[in-house]
């Protein structure tokens, strides 16, 4: 309930916070225009625990690239590699 009312605010958090977040933080990053190197590093190593709505990593498919939306765009070559 509260991260729907945080919306970009998330945009401005600090990478160790949004890795402590719970997984559904990743819904509000799609609405930041740019995530810094650092944030986009917390966001992988999200992804890469496996305990999102996304599952892990190795079990997506184009839906779910599609699902991930401008997120997309932040995974690095450890996460793609799963794919």
């Amino acid at each position: 309930e509260q991260l729907g009312s945080l919306g970009t605010l998330v945009c401005d958090m600090e990478p160790e916070t949004i890795v402590a977040s719970d997984p559904g933080i990743l819904e509000n990053l799609k609405l930041c225009p740019a995530l810094t190197g650092a944030q986009r590093d917390a966001l992988n190593a999200v992804l890469l625990e496996g305990d999102t709505v996304y599952r892990d990593p190795s079990s997506w498919d184009l839906w779910t690239l599609q699902n991930l939306g401008p997120l997309v765009l932040a995974l690095n070559q450890t996460t793609l590699s799963l794919v």
